[in-house]
């Protein structure tokens, strides 16, 4: 096991300790995994005005454990990992709280310095991401935070696995994708993408707060509840959903109060839901190139490609051809 103890500083003073800790150098930005310890590489990113990324794509050979200390200085931590499998990630936070394994491959959560986080991950599981470091100042500036610091205040004290998760939408997935792929692109290309990512970030976090103030009558047991539902309806848009029954029966809840909570996390009932995130993976490999209209109708499970264009156009007012590259 590999444990990694750290105060957060800035992401460059960070990735040079942990080329110090894995026996390499920090140069450029960046460094490559020894190969005894594993593959990948870690790259700091600064964008200027306060604002700093890390993005990473490895697989280590031990387990790490990475051990934020706290800080007095008030700064937040917005991370977005994709793991190659389910169950390879647990997460703490604050040290009352047990460490345990989060029963997903994506995870996007915001953290603070006031809190200790130790982050494990496992062995033989590759894992790309990003990590944002985010300074009161810049979030006053561009998130309008002296509106919002009540919200955001509620959801850093949550502290809750089922509450910290973000959904993860084919937009952010293609986000990360290019931001890992971008191949030294210009530093607007990664400014860009990173803003978008804080920016889908916070709509949802004080969209999230606003049901989680109890003016909704929903209990946070409840919300858990339909984040699982919602993470097993998207898991893979590709297939057939569970039927409605079996989605109330894991949710512990009639139908009707499942379709009625779902709609207040989510805006949108289960199946329409589930829909949108189907016709928007569609969106994104047409606009890809590198499939055709049938193609992707077949790909979702549509066998009438009639049915796949009239789905395409309910969600975008557009037919899919219209959305080629030209």
């Amino acid at each position: 096991m590999i444990t990694f103890n750290y105060k957060l500083t800035s992401y460059s003073n960070l990735l040079h300790e942990m080329a110090n800790l894995f026996g390499t150098t920090f140069h450029d930005n960046q460094f490559q995994l020894p190969e005894h310890y594993g593959s990948g590489f870690f790259r700091a990113l600064p964008l200027g005005e306060g604002l700093e990324a890390i993005f990473y794509d490895f697989r280590l050979r031990d387990t790490l454990v990475l051990k934020r200390e706290p800080n007095n200085k008030e700064n937040y931590t917005l991370i977005f990992d994709e793991l190659e499998r389910q169950g390879g990630f647990r997460l703490r936070i604050d040290a009352e709280e047990e460490t345990e394994f989060v029963d997903r491959s994506t995870v996007f959560y915001l953290t603070s310095f006031l809190y200790d986080v130790e982050t494990v991950l496992l062995k033989d599981v590759n894992v790309k991401g990003i990590r944002i470091l985010l300074s009161p100042e810049w979030m006053h500036k561009y998130l309008q935070l002296a509106q919002n610091e009540a919200v955001l205040e509620k959801y850093i004290t949550l502290k809750t696995a089922g509450i910290l998760y973000k959904p993860i939408t084919e937009e952010l997935t293609t986000l990360l994708h290019d931001v890992m792929n971008g191949n030294n692109a210009p530093l607007l290309f990664y400014h860009n993408k990173i803003f978008r990512i804080i920016e889908l970030f916070f709509e949802w976090l004080y969209d999230e707060m606003k049901v989680l103030s109890g003016k909704s009558g929903v209990s946070r047991h409840d919300i858990q509840m339909v984040q699982k539902i919602e993470n097993r309806l998207t898991a893979d848009v590709t297939k057939l959903p569970p039927t409605l029954k079996e989605l109330a029966r894991e949710a512990a809840m009639s139908e009707s109060k499942l379709k009625k909570i779902f709609k207040a996390v989510y805006g949108l009932p289960p199946y329409e839901y589930y829909q949108q995130q189907r016709m928007q993976k569609a969106r994104l490999m047409l606009l890809s190139g590198n499939y055709s209209v049938k193609d992707i109708g077949y790909t979702l499970g549509y066998a009438n490609l009639s049915n796949f264009t009239l789905a395409f156009k309910k969600v975008f007012g557009k037919l899919p051809s219209q959305m080629l590259p030209k």
